[in-house]
Protein backbone atom coordinates (compact mmCIF):
# COMPACT_ATOMS: atom_id res chain seq x y z
CA UNK A 1 0.00 0.00 0.00
CA UNK A 2 1.29 3.61 -0.93
CA UNK A 3 2.01 6.31 1.11
CA UNK A 4 -0.84 8.10 -0.30
CA UNK A 5 -3.52 5.48 0.48
CA UNK A 6 -2.36 5.44 3.48
CA UNK A 7 -2.73 9.43 4.07
CA UNK A 8 -6.15 9.13 2.79
CA UNK A 9 -7.44 6.26 5.15
CA UNK A 10 -5.97 8.11 7.65
CA UNK A 11 -7.75 11.70 6.98
CA UNK A 12 -10.88 9.52 6.58
CA UNK A 13 -10.51 8.23 9.45
CA UNK A 14 -10.09 11.46 11.25
CA UNK A 15 -12.83 12.94 9.74
CA UNK A 16 -15.31 10.21 10.88
CA UNK A 17 -13.85 9.96 14.18
CA UNK A 18 -14.40 14.04 14.53
CA UNK A 19 -17.66 13.68 12.91
CA UNK A 20 -18.93 10.75 15.43
CA UNK A 21 -17.48 12.80 18.44
CA UNK A 22 -19.84 15.55 17.59
CA UNK A 23 -23.15 13.27 17.39
CA UNK A 24 -25.38 13.68 20.48
CA UNK A 25 -25.41 9.60 20.66
CA UNK A 26 -21.83 9.63 21.05
CA UNK A 27 -21.36 9.13 24.74
CA UNK A 28 -23.85 6.88 24.85
CA UNK A 29 -22.62 4.57 22.09
CA UNK A 30 -19.16 4.96 23.54
CA UNK A 31 -20.89 3.72 27.08
CA UNK A 32 -22.77 0.67 25.82
CA UNK A 33 -19.31 -0.27 24.55
CA UNK A 34 -18.01 -0.23 27.85
CA UNK A 35 -20.69 -1.88 29.91
CA UNK A 36 -20.88 -4.65 27.61
CA UNK A 37 -17.17 -4.93 27.69
CA UNK A 38 -17.44 -5.40 31.31
CA UNK A 39 -20.48 -7.19 31.64
CA UNK A 40 -18.22 -9.94 30.05
CA UNK A 41 -14.92 -9.09 31.08
CA UNK A 42 -15.11 -11.60 34.33
CA UNK A 43 -15.48 -14.28 31.89
CA UNK A 44 -13.08 -14.44 29.57
CA UNK A 45 -10.18 -13.30 32.59
CA UNK A 46 -8.92 -17.00 32.16
CA UNK A 47 -9.33 -17.27 28.64
CA UNK A 48 -5.29 -17.40 27.05
CA UNK A 49 -4.53 -15.27 23.65
CA UNK A 50 -1.44 -15.67 22.50
CA UNK A 51 -0.17 -17.14 25.64
CA UNK A 52 -1.32 -14.10 27.51
CA UNK A 53 -4.39 -14.07 30.28
CA UNK A 54 -5.46 -11.06 31.95
CA UNK A 55 -6.42 -13.46 34.74
CA UNK A 56 -2.42 -13.98 35.58
CA UNK A 57 -2.60 -10.21 36.90
CA UNK A 58 -6.03 -9.13 37.36
CA UNK A 59 -8.48 -10.90 39.33
CA UNK A 60 -12.55 -10.56 39.80
CA UNK A 61 -11.94 -9.08 43.55
CA UNK A 62 -9.41 -6.18 41.45
CA UNK A 63 -12.40 -5.34 39.21
CA UNK A 64 -14.88 -5.20 41.75
CA UNK A 65 -12.59 -2.41 43.90
CA UNK A 66 -12.15 -0.61 40.62
CA UNK A 67 -15.85 -0.63 40.16
CA UNK A 68 -16.84 0.63 43.70
CA UNK A 69 -14.01 3.46 42.86
CA UNK A 70 -15.56 4.35 39.58
CA UNK A 71 -19.18 4.34 41.11
CA UNK A 72 -17.38 6.81 43.68
CA UNK A 73 -15.84 8.82 41.26
CA UNK A 74 -18.99 9.10 38.86
CA UNK A 75 -20.74 10.25 42.40
CA UNK A 76 -18.00 12.87 43.11
CA UNK A 77 -18.04 13.80 39.72
CA UNK A 78 -21.70 15.27 39.68
CA UNK A 79 -20.81 17.94 41.80
CA UNK A 80 -17.12 18.65 41.65
CA UNK A 81 -16.91 18.13 37.97
CA UNK A 82 -20.34 19.76 37.38
CA UNK A 83 -20.15 22.37 39.53
CA UNK A 84 -16.58 23.07 39.90
CA UNK A 85 -16.73 22.98 43.34
CA UNK A 86 -13.79 20.30 44.29
CA UNK A 87 -14.59 18.80 47.10
CA UNK A 88 -11.72 16.77 49.31
CA UNK A 89 -14.31 15.27 51.63
CA UNK A 90 -16.20 12.73 49.72
CA UNK A 91 -15.03 9.85 52.34
CA UNK A 92 -17.94 11.66 54.37
CA UNK A 93 -20.85 10.50 52.06
CA UNK A 94 -18.99 6.91 51.49
CA UNK A 95 -18.27 6.22 55.26
CA UNK A 96 -22.23 7.35 55.80
CA UNK A 97 -23.41 5.16 53.26
CA UNK A 98 -21.59 1.91 54.81
CA UNK A 99 -21.94 2.58 58.40
CA UNK A 100 -25.71 3.36 57.46
CA UNK A 101 -26.40 0.37 56.02
CA UNK A 102 -24.11 -1.77 58.61
CA UNK A 103 -25.69 0.04 61.64
CA UNK A 104 -29.28 -0.51 60.63
CA UNK A 105 -28.44 -4.15 59.85
CA UNK A 106 -27.02 -4.74 63.62
CA UNK A 107 -29.12 -2.93 65.74
CA UNK A 108 -32.68 -3.64 63.82
CA UNK A 109 -31.97 -6.28 61.73
CA UNK A 110 -33.09 -4.51 58.62
CA UNK A 111 -32.62 -5.49 55.41
CA UNK A 112 -29.44 -3.70 53.27
CA UNK A 113 -31.06 -2.75 50.57
CA UNK A 114 -33.65 -0.85 52.22
CA UNK A 115 -30.08 0.26 55.01
CA UNK A 116 -28.38 1.31 52.14
CA UNK A 117 -31.39 3.60 50.60
CA UNK A 118 -31.74 5.58 53.73
CA UNK A 119 -28.08 5.77 54.47
CA UNK A 120 -27.55 7.35 50.98
CA UNK A 121 -30.76 9.68 51.90
CA UNK A 122 -28.61 10.80 55.27
CA UNK A 123 -25.75 11.22 53.32
CA UNK A 124 -27.23 13.78 51.08
CA UNK A 125 -28.99 15.53 53.44
CA UNK A 126 -25.77 15.66 55.08
CA UNK A 127 -24.33 16.93 51.97
CA UNK A 128 -27.08 19.65 51.91
CA UNK A 129 -25.61 20.84 55.44
CA UNK A 130 -22.03 21.17 53.95
CA UNK A 131 -23.66 22.86 51.16
CA UNK A 132 -25.41 25.67 53.06
CA UNK A 133 -22.96 26.07 55.51
CA UNK A 134 -20.30 26.55 52.62
CA UNK A 135 -22.24 28.14 49.76
CA UNK A 136 -23.85 30.50 52.20
CA UNK A 137 -20.82 31.80 52.79
CA UNK A 138 -19.32 31.79 49.41
CA UNK A 139 -16.58 29.35 50.36
CA UNK A 140 -15.10 28.58 47.26
CA UNK A 141 -11.44 27.03 45.42
CA UNK A 142 -9.08 25.19 48.40
CA UNK A 143 -11.22 27.46 51.08
CA UNK A 144 -14.21 24.47 50.18
CA UNK A 145 -11.78 21.87 49.84
CA UNK A 146 -10.77 22.12 53.29
CA UNK A 147 -14.10 22.60 54.34
CA UNK A 148 -15.69 19.51 53.21
CA UNK A 149 -12.09 17.64 54.16
CA UNK A 150 -13.18 19.09 58.11
CA UNK A 151 -16.60 17.68 57.71
CA UNK A 152 -15.07 14.11 56.67
CA UNK A 153 -12.40 14.39 59.30
CA UNK A 154 -15.19 15.48 61.78
CA UNK A 155 -17.33 12.44 61.09
CA UNK A 156 -14.05 10.05 61.52
CA UNK A 157 -13.63 11.52 65.16
CA UNK A 158 -16.88 11.26 66.40
CA UNK A 159 -17.48 7.65 64.41
CA UNK A 160 -14.25 6.41 66.74
CA UNK A 161 -15.22 7.93 69.67
CA UNK A 162 -18.52 7.03 70.34
CA UNK A 163 -19.40 3.43 71.38
CA UNK A 164 -22.69 3.56 70.16
CA UNK A 165 -21.37 4.16 66.67
CA UNK A 166 -19.17 0.81 67.17
CA UNK A 167 -16.08 2.63 68.29
CA UNK A 168 -12.80 2.39 66.54
CA UNK A 169 -13.79 -1.25 66.69
CA UNK A 170 -16.59 -0.67 64.00
CA UNK A 171 -19.03 -3.55 63.45
CA UNK A 172 -18.82 -6.73 61.81
CA UNK A 173 -20.49 -7.78 58.57
CA UNK A 174 -23.73 -10.33 60.32
CA UNK A 175 -24.53 -13.32 58.65
CA UNK A 176 -28.22 -13.04 56.66
CA UNK A 177 -29.77 -15.51 58.83
CA UNK A 178 -29.29 -12.79 61.75
CA UNK A 179 -31.96 -10.65 59.55
CA UNK A 180 -34.06 -13.34 58.26
CA UNK A 181 -32.73 -13.97 54.94
CA UNK A 182 -30.00 -16.47 53.09
CA UNK A 183 -27.29 -16.20 51.00
CA UNK A 184 -28.08 -14.30 47.54
CA UNK A 185 -29.63 -10.64 46.09
CA UNK A 186 -32.26 -10.29 48.33
CA UNK A 187 -29.18 -10.56 51.29
CA UNK A 188 -26.88 -8.71 49.72
CA UNK A 189 -24.43 -11.60 50.49
CA UNK A 190 -22.76 -13.87 48.38
CA UNK A 191 -20.34 -17.37 49.02
CA UNK A 192 -18.36 -16.02 45.83
CA UNK A 193 -17.00 -12.87 44.34
CA UNK A 194 -18.88 -12.65 40.22
CA UNK A 195 -22.29 -11.56 42.01
CA UNK A 196 -20.84 -8.96 43.76
CA UNK A 197 -19.02 -7.78 40.45
CA UNK A 198 -21.94 -7.51 38.51
CA UNK A 199 -24.28 -5.78 41.47
CA UNK A 200 -21.60 -3.26 41.63
CA UNK A 201 -21.49 -2.88 37.86
CA UNK A 202 -25.17 -2.22 38.42
CA UNK A 203 -24.54 0.19 40.67
CA UNK A 204 -22.46 2.08 38.23
CA UNK A 205 -24.46 2.11 35.51
CA UNK A 206 -27.80 3.46 37.46
CA UNK A 207 -25.04 6.24 38.25
CA UNK A 208 -23.56 6.89 35.36
CA UNK A 209 -27.16 7.19 33.70
CA UNK A 210 -28.18 9.68 36.39
CA UNK A 211 -25.22 11.58 35.56
CA UNK A 212 -25.86 11.50 31.82
CA UNK A 213 -28.85 12.93 31.85
CA UNK A 214 -27.84 15.45 34.23
CA UNK A 215 -25.30 16.48 32.08
CA UNK A 216 -27.59 16.54 28.85
CA UNK A 217 -30.49 18.45 30.61
CA UNK A 218 -31.53 21.96 31.36
CA UNK A 219 -29.99 21.02 35.01
CA UNK A 220 -26.24 20.04 33.82
CA UNK A 221 -26.30 23.33 31.52
CA UNK A 222 -26.81 25.35 34.94
CA UNK A 223 -24.16 23.30 36.46
CA UNK A 224 -21.49 23.80 34.24
CA UNK A 225 -22.60 27.39 34.09
CA UNK A 226 -21.51 27.65 37.60
CA UNK A 227 -18.49 25.84 37.08
CA UNK A 228 -17.26 28.24 33.83
CA UNK A 229 -17.98 31.82 35.77
CA UNK A 230 -20.48 32.06 38.87
CA UNK A 231 -20.58 35.53 39.03
CA UNK A 232 -21.73 35.42 34.73
CA UNK A 233 -24.61 32.72 36.05
CA UNK A 234 -25.94 34.34 38.47
CA UNK A 235 -26.04 37.66 36.80
CA UNK A 236 -28.24 35.77 34.23
CA UNK A 237 -31.03 35.12 36.48
CA UNK A 238 -29.07 31.20 37.36
CA UNK A 239 -30.26 30.36 41.20
CA UNK A 240 -26.50 29.21 41.63
CA UNK A 241 -26.88 28.42 45.65
CA UNK A 242 -29.97 26.17 44.79
CA UNK A 243 -28.24 24.35 41.93
CA UNK A 244 -25.11 24.11 43.85
CA UNK A 245 -26.99 22.36 46.71
CA UNK A 246 -28.78 20.13 43.94
CA UNK A 247 -25.31 19.12 42.72
CA UNK A 248 -24.20 17.97 46.31
CA UNK A 249 -27.40 16.23 47.24
CA UNK A 250 -26.94 14.39 44.35
CA UNK A 251 -23.56 13.15 44.32
CA UNK A 252 -23.77 12.91 48.38
CA UNK A 253 -25.94 10.35 47.78
CA UNK A 254 -24.67 8.14 45.16
CA UNK A 255 -20.85 8.46 46.45
CA UNK A 256 -23.33 6.99 49.71
CA UNK A 257 -24.45 3.72 47.30
CA UNK A 258 -20.55 2.89 46.61
CA UNK A 259 -19.87 2.86 50.73
CA UNK A 260 -23.33 0.92 50.92
CA UNK A 261 -21.25 -1.67 48.34
CA UNK A 262 -18.42 -1.70 50.38
CA UNK A 263 -19.82 -2.65 53.86
CA UNK A 264 -21.55 -5.59 52.52
CA UNK A 265 -18.08 -7.01 50.43
CA UNK A 266 -16.21 -6.76 52.95
CA UNK A 267 -16.15 -8.61 56.53
CA UNK A 268 -15.49 -5.07 58.70
CA UNK A 269 -15.56 -1.85 58.52
CA UNK A 270 -14.19 0.74 60.66
CA UNK A 271 -13.97 4.50 60.32
CA UNK A 272 -10.45 4.18 59.55
CA UNK A 273 -11.27 2.13 56.60
CA UNK A 274 -14.26 4.38 55.14
CA UNK A 275 -13.32 7.74 56.65
CA UNK A 276 -9.67 7.68 55.71
CA UNK A 277 -8.28 10.79 54.77
CA UNK A 278 -6.91 8.64 51.26
CA UNK A 279 -10.55 7.09 50.89
CA UNK A 280 -11.06 11.05 49.68
CA UNK A 281 -8.12 10.70 47.46
CA UNK A 282 -9.31 7.17 45.98
CA UNK A 283 -12.56 8.62 45.06
CA UNK A 284 -11.64 11.86 43.30
CA UNK A 285 -8.36 10.05 41.63
CA UNK A 286 -10.29 8.19 39.00
CA UNK A 287 -12.19 11.45 38.04
CA UNK A 288 -9.16 13.45 37.76
CA UNK A 289 -7.06 11.18 35.69
CA UNK A 290 -9.93 9.78 33.40
CA UNK A 291 -11.10 13.57 32.77
CA UNK A 292 -13.31 15.95 35.33
CA UNK A 293 -16.60 16.77 34.11
CA UNK A 294 -16.96 14.30 31.68
CA UNK A 295 -19.46 11.28 32.00
CA UNK A 296 -16.92 8.78 30.56
CA UNK A 297 -13.56 10.02 32.10
CA UNK A 298 -14.12 8.46 35.84
CA UNK A 299 -14.74 5.21 34.39
CA UNK A 300 -11.89 5.25 32.07
CA UNK A 301 -9.65 6.48 35.10
CA UNK A 302 -10.63 3.97 37.44
CA UNK A 303 -9.38 1.22 34.70
CA UNK A 304 -6.30 3.33 34.76
CA UNK A 305 -5.69 3.73 38.07
CA UNK A 306 -6.29 0.97 40.34
CA UNK A 307 -5.36 -1.88 38.42
CA UNK A 308 -2.10 -1.01 37.55
CA UNK A 309 -1.80 0.16 41.62
CA UNK A 310 -2.46 -2.88 42.11
CA UNK A 311 0.27 -4.37 39.40
CA UNK A 312 2.54 -2.45 41.24
CA UNK A 313 1.85 -3.75 44.74
CA UNK A 314 1.68 -6.92 43.73
CA UNK A 315 5.28 -6.91 41.61
CA UNK A 316 6.77 -4.81 44.54
CA UNK A 317 7.32 -5.57 47.83
CA UNK A 318 6.90 -2.70 49.33
CA UNK A 319 4.27 -1.07 51.80
CA UNK A 320 2.65 1.75 50.23
CA UNK A 321 4.13 1.64 46.37
CA UNK A 322 0.65 1.71 45.04
CA UNK A 323 0.22 5.33 46.95
CA UNK A 324 3.04 5.86 45.10
CA UNK A 325 1.99 5.23 41.72
CA UNK A 326 -1.45 7.07 42.59
CA UNK A 327 0.89 10.29 43.11
CA UNK A 328 2.92 10.02 39.80
CA UNK A 329 -0.44 9.20 38.12
CA UNK A 330 -1.53 12.48 39.31
CA UNK A 331 1.20 14.71 38.74
CA UNK A 332 1.65 13.21 35.09
CA UNK A 333 -2.12 13.59 34.11
CA UNK A 334 -1.68 17.16 35.55
CA UNK A 335 1.32 18.39 33.57
CA UNK A 336 1.09 16.38 30.45
CA UNK A 337 -2.99 15.45 29.87
CA UNK A 338 -4.59 17.76 32.02
CA UNK A 339 -7.88 17.10 30.42
CA UNK A 340 -7.20 13.52 31.47
CA UNK A 341 -7.64 9.65 29.50
CA UNK A 342 -10.81 10.32 28.19
CA UNK A 343 -8.60 12.91 25.23
CA UNK A 344 -6.40 10.13 24.78
CA UNK A 345 -7.98 8.99 21.62
CA UNK A 346 -8.40 12.64 20.38
CA UNK A 347 -5.01 13.62 20.69
CA UNK A 348 -4.26 10.29 19.27
CA UNK A 349 -6.01 11.22 16.49
CA UNK A 350 -4.25 14.97 16.13
CA UNK A 351 -0.43 13.46 16.16
CA UNK A 352 -1.56 10.97 12.84
CA UNK A 353 -2.69 14.22 11.61
CA UNK A 354 0.72 16.09 12.38
CA UNK A 355 2.91 13.15 11.97
CA UNK A 356 1.45 10.94 9.34
CA UNK A 357 2.26 9.94 5.44
CA UNK A 358 0.67 13.12 3.88
CA UNK A 359 2.49 15.27 6.78
CA UNK A 360 5.69 13.33 6.08
CA UNK A 361 4.81 13.79 2.44
CA UNK A 362 4.33 17.54 2.25
CA UNK A 363 7.26 17.61 3.96
CA UNK A 364 9.36 15.74 1.61
CA UNK A 365 7.82 17.41 -1.52
CA UNK A 366 8.38 20.72 0.17
CA UNK A 367 12.21 19.92 0.56
CA UNK A 368 13.00 19.27 -2.83
CA UNK A 369 11.22 22.47 -4.34
CA UNK A 370 13.67 24.36 -1.83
Amino acid sequence: MSNADVSSRLDRARRQYRTFQSKWYATPAILAGIFGLLLVLPLVLDLYFFGFSLGSWISVHVLVITLVWATAAQGWNVMSGYTGQFSFGHAAFFGLGAYGTILLLNTAGLNPWLGMLIGATVASLYGLLIGVLCFRYDLRGHYFALATLAFAELLRHTFNTFSQLGGASGYFKPLPRSYGAEFGFAAFQFRETLPYYYIILGFLVVVTAVSLAIKQSRLGLYLFAIREDESAAAAVGIPTFRYKLVGIGVSAFFTAWAGAFWAMYFDTIRPDTVYELLVNVEILLPAIVGGVGTVIGPIVGAFVVIPLSEVARQSVDITGFDRVIYGLLLVGIVLYSPQGAISWPRRAVELLGAYGPSKRNASATADDDE
